[in-house]
């Protein structure tokens, strides 16, 4: 029985140590970014796929199962990056390689030796880009509501937007256009609704939640509220109030100059007002579940009231995945001009237009 015992307890020791044993070879293995960048989370496991950039404490990272994702910076454990980045870590500091995140470091690969930082100096990355289009994201969406029978009628709101990313900077452009028209019995098309709003802004990042707009600005038209061209110039300053996983909140203010050249006006009134103007705007982006999540934006302009008082721009939708590319999408728009002018005819425009829209968002990058 002697010998039967002995195998027995070194059967169980050699289970015992093959535990921690394996448990120390998944820990220490990790894997090497050949044509993939990988991203471990704090839990363990790892992800393949493409980097698109790291802002706000949140990483933006393109999985090859999992499709885009949105993670927060405390989440990443480890990170290796395939393909070259540039790394912003305040200042003026921004360095280009392939990048190797640990727990406390940075080690930024490049065409010298391999450069290493605390992992609490950086602020963010994105792809150094062979190609100026490896910069861009852009995101376009229409909405459609067309009517036959004794009235026929097409309304269509059309929306594009790019966002060109750099490791400091954040370049955004965003358009809106809605047109409607009817085509009473008679057969004649009458157009009831043709606006067009343009808006753009550079983001400079100071830290991962302090930026500034060294320049920002706006087109808008809408005959039917008798403006023939409105633009804004202007600058501010922004702050990341909450920069979470599941919800993200930024608000920004600056001053700007406005212009605005009315279509039509009264006999003895001014076709053209300009004055300066105090903006103040917020985004909000929340993730309800998985695939639904809510976006809120708001802009308002203060200026005097000759030059339309007090205005403002909201845009609230709903987003529901389809497909990695696909979003089906809800949105209210709202848009008001406190003091809007009197055209040539006598007629005072309404201050509030709304608009409610169904479409289809279409993801490019």
């Amino acid at each position: 029985m002697r010998p039967l015992r002995l195998l027995m307890l070194l059967l169980a020791a050699v289970a015992g140590w093959s535990v921690p044993l394996a448990q120390a070879a998944q820990s220490e293995w990790a894997p090497e970014p050949v044509k993939h960048d990988w991203v471990q989370l704090t839990s363990g496991e790892w992800l393949s796929g493409k980097i698109h950039s790291m802002y706000d404490d949140t990483l933006e990272f393109d999985s090859e199962k999992l499709d885009l994702l949105e993670i927060d910076w405390d989440d990443v454990k480890t990170l290796r990056s395939y393909q070259k980045l540039n790394v912003y870590l305040g200042g003026e500091r921004i360095v280009s390689g392939q990048l190797r995140v640990t727990t406390k470091h940075l080690i930024v690969q490049g065409d010298g030796e391999p450069q290493t930082f605390d992992r609490n100096a950086l602020v963010s990355f994105a792809p150094a880009g062979q190609r100026q289009i490896d910069l861009w994201l852009i995101k376009a969406g229409l909405s459609l509501n067309l009517q036959r029978g004794n009235t026929q009628q097409l309304d269509y709101t059309a929306r594009v937007s790019l966002n060109r990313r750099t490791a400091q900077t954040r370049f955004l452009i965003d358009y809106i256009g809605n047109i409607s028209q009817t085509d009473a019995v008679s057969g004649t098309t009458t157009t009831t609704t043709n606006n067009h709003r343009i808006n753009a802004t550079s983001n400079f990042y100071v830290t991962r939640r302090f930026f500034y707009s060294p320049i920002n600005g706006e087109y808008y038209r809408d005959p039917f509220r008798n403006i023939n061209r409105r633009l804004t110039i202007g600058a501010g300053l922004g702050y990341a109030l909450r920069d979470e996983k599941d919800l993200k909140w930024e608000v920004s203010a600056g001053p700007s100059y406005l212009a605005t050249r009315y279509r039509s006006v009264q006999a003895g009134q001014k076709t053209q007002e300009s004055s300066l103007a105090l903006m103040l705007g917020t985004r909000l982006d929340a993730d309800i579940t998985e695939e639904l999540s809510f976006e809120f934006q708001y802009d308002i302009k203060l200026t005097r009231r000759s030059a339309g008082g007090y205005t403002h721009h909201l845009i609230a939708a709903f987003e529901q995945e389809v497909t990695k590319r696909i979003d089906f999408n809800i949105s209210l728009m709202w848009d008001r001009i406190n003091n809007p002018a009197v055209d040539s005819q006598g007629v005072l425009p309404k201050p509030d237009d709304y608009r409610i829209l169904t479409g289809i968002d279409f993801t490019f990058d």
